[in-house]
């Protein structure tokens, strides 16, 4: 398994059918891809570039949206406890 995403590989068309922790993965792979070619190239692929910035977009979507998750009946009950 690769740590990095390159330009290459497959890239999911559509962010928000991901859940948050594969949104976080896929972040952390950009990332990593990012230093990559910057360190290796010395310049950024356009594709990277595109993909950080939909990555980014997606989640200061899901930071300013409200939890989407329905919360366990049984945490909600020790809650109410």
């Amino acid at each position: 398994m690769s740590t990095r995403l390159t330009p290459s590989e497959d890239f999911p068309q559509d962010l928000t059918a991901l859940g948050l922790s594969e949104v976080e993965v896929l972040n952390s792979k950009i990332h990593r891809e990012l230093d990559y070619e910057y360190t290796h190239d010395g310049e950024l692929s356009m594709e990277t570039e595109v993909r950080h910035e939909e990555l980014t977009e997606e989640l200061e979507r899901r930071d300013q949206q409200p939890e989407s998750e329905p919360v366990q009946p049984d945490v909600a009950a020790r809650r109410l406890s």
